[in-house]
């Protein structure tokens, strides 16, 4: 074993000068699961074993490896010495083909066709051989039942000669076969429903006209059809396939057996012809023929473009793109990981890639989970800190891939970072300033309210002292209700800036009992419009109790304000997933004025409202989409002029 072992990486080093690589031989041999692809020293000893070498004979690589291949051969063969009678040829043309019976790990027999092709080094020595080996027994097989059939055929010629009715009834009734009658000039004589199913003519069309017509006009050129009747006259019978023509025009690949037949004298009174489709067959070669010339064209891009693919990473300067083995070593280095990291690859190959990680993050064990989690679920992705050659961080989205070898073993581990630090940093900025915004609309909203509060109360203090009626009277109430107009607007500031989706925040939510505290909410309204609010049995979700309440009033609300007839509020609860992402869908529809559909963006901004004539803030629907995206969801609304709207809120069922 110890020499095989040198005599192996011996023949691997030689093969990598040669621009093969180990790595690309065993790509280029052990995926193949149809073809034995087998490497061999020139003593004819085994040196690799493939998936197709297990598949066809039986043994394991670890059962085979390093013995000779002469243990396929029968014993009679290897008697003969037909192994060594091979490799000899092999080196002495360059390679050799042989069709036989070899012998499986079980014992049984295959049908095997095997090339054996001498390996060069740059002199021109032979330094090994490799063997490819088809297993062809199903078409042994197929060859030999035909054989055998064709054998019957002829005897039940023989046969049919003493019992002629017997004859026109049996072969009139076959319909896998065409079995015809030829004169000796090649006249069709008979047809059976065989000849009819696979070359499309009736009886009356194709009796009396010769049976070269369904020959290729290249081959009628050639003369084929005149050379198959001399041949089966002179030797009793010809055999041949190819592609034949059909009524139709279209063409089959047909088997035919021409046999002559004799009188009592011996002399050749005609033949009979029998064709079978073998069309099927005929493609499945032809598939596995162009298989095979794919297969040898793959290997050859892969023999070109390896280092096309090597040099394409390395040269990727916006991305980290590195490998690791099952340990989180570093074994490759390409531009965009010297950009972004500051190491050079001398540097680092070698290196755990712990290395990049804040200390309090290598403390945690964050590098191993990361890991541990590629390998369970084939990747993990990731945003954070990291850390550069000279110290400074960097924010870093990072995506590891596990790799696998066939047998499905995590061998390493691919890593491909890119840095986002300008994006990091410009969503940081974005959320200082919308947390200064809210902070500065919560203290304005607070200190706007204490003189709305003074100028109300006063209004009504003037009040009793103006008599009902007058002027004064009805300019001091627009300055009441405009007051409490604005103080239910800045209400409504208030509300938006402080609405957080906060996860504390979230909990078991019956909604169930959140319309019933809106229907009490709203009682009074609904009995001065004969309004009413129709909902089925609805879902307990985890949600913000308080913004479901909010959300809900203000979407009903909306439905009973904006509307001249009798009110009636509909609410629908679903399921709904998108993108395979799980959604609670609520539909809340209304039978009042509706708007145009070119304001469905337009609607949920702040301050935004189509009925100037109406009550309100302009906040309300700002708000409910604020509380839609809180929950991990949007909200949307399809209305017409005139036919009411429907306002559909998605929220995230696991949120």
């Amino acid at each position: 074993m110890e020499n095989y072992n040198e005599k192996r990486h011996s023949l691997i080093n030689t093969l990598q000068r040669l621009g093969g690589g180990e790595t690309l031989y065993h790509k280029m041999t052990d995926e193949v699961a149809d073809y034995a692809i087998l490497l061999m020293d020139v003593d004819g000893t085994l040196l690799n074993w493939n998936k197709g070498a297990q598949n066809i004979k039986g043994y394991t690589p670890d059962e085979i490896v390093g013995k000779n291949f002469r243990v396929f051969y029968s014993s009679e063969d290897r008697t003969n010495h037909l192994p060594e009678k091979l490799l000899d040829e092999a080196m002495r043309k360059g390679k050799v083909n042989h069709e036989g019976w070899r012998i499986k790990k079980d014992g049984s027999k295959f049908w095997g066709s095997v090339l054996i092709t001498a390996l060069h080094d740059s002199e021109n020595n032979i330094i090994a051989l490799s063997k490819v080996t088809r297993d062809l027994t199903e078409r042994r097989a197929a060859e030999e039942i035909q054989r055998r059939h064709a054998m019957e055929l002829q005897h039940k010629n023989e046969e049919l000669k003493q019992s002629e009715a017997r004859y026109h009834s049996m072969i009139a009734e076959i319909a896998d076969y065409a079995i015809i009658l030829l004169d000796t000039s090649g006249q069709i004589l008979n047809w059976n429903k065989g000849a009819e199913r696979i070359k499309g003519y009736s009886a009356n069309e194709i009796i009396g006209k010769n049976f070269s017509q369904f020959y290729l006009q290249e081959d009628i050129d050639t003369g084929l059809p005149d050379r198959l009747i001399t041949k089966a006259r002179e030797d009793g019978a010809a055999t041949h396939e190819g592609w034949r023509v059909k009524k139709d025009g279209n063409v089959f690949w047909g088997s035919i057996v021409i046999t002559a037949l004799h009188d009592d004298m011996d002399r050749v009174i005609g033949y009979s012809k029998v064709t079978r489709d073998l069309t099927e067959r005929k493609m499945a070669e032809e598939r596995q023929e162009r298989f095979s010339s794919e297969l040898q064209y793959k290997n050859d891009l892969l023999t070109r473009s390896e280092e096309r693919y090597h040099r394409m990473i390395a040269e990727v300067e916006d991305y980290a793109i590195i490998l690791l083995d099952s340990q989180g070593n570093i074994q490759n280095w390409n531009k965009g990981a010297q950009k972004i990291k500051g190491y050079s690859e001398a540097e680092i190959l070698g290196k755990n890639f712990s290395i990049f990680y804040l200390p309090d993050d290598v403390e945690n064990g964050l590098p191993q989970q990361l890991l541990a989690e590629a390998s369970r679920h084939n990747k993990a992705a990731l945003e954070g800190w990291r850390i550069r050659k000279d110290g400074s961080r960097f924010w870093g989205s990072v995506v590891i891939t596990a790799l696998h070898n066939l047998q499905g073993d995590v061998t390493g581990f691919s890593k491909v970072t890119r840095d986002l630090t300008h994006k990091k940093e410009a969503d940081d900025r974005i959320l200082l300033q919308n947390q200064q915004l809210e902070e500065f609309a919560y203290v304005a909203s607070h200190d706007l309210q204490e003189p709305l509060r003074k100028i109300i109360t006063f209004s009504n203090l003037l009040k009793d002292n103006i008599p009902t009626g007058s002027e004064s009277l009805r300019v001091l109430e627009k300055i009441t209700h405009a007051a409490q107009r604005m103080g239910n607007l800045i209400t409504s500031v208030l509300n938006y800036s402080q609405m957080k989706g906060d996860e504390n925040l979230f909990q078991e939510v019956d909604l169930n009992e959140v319309l019933h505290n809106i229907e009490s909410d709203f009682e009074l309204l609904l009995r001065e419009k004969n309004g009413e609010i129709v909902y089925g049995s609805l879902p307990i979700i985890t949600a913000i109790p308080i913004q479901m309440h909010q959300l809900f009033a203000n979407l009903i609300n909306n439905g009973l304000k904006y509307n001249k007839n009798e009110p009636k509020i509909n609410i629908i609860a679903e399921e709904e997933s998108i993108d395979g992402r799980h959604y609670y869908k609520f539909s809340v529809s209304d039978n009042g004025v509706g708007f145009d559909a070119k304001f469905t963006e337009r609607i949920f901004k702040m301050f935004h409202r189509l009925n100037n004539d109406k009550q309100g803030t302009g906040i309300g629907l700002a708000l409910c989409k604020k509380i839609a995206e809180n929950h991990g969801g949007y909200i949307r609304v399809e209305s017409k002029t005139g036919a009411g709207a429907t306002f559909i809120v998605n929220l995230l069922k696991n949120k």
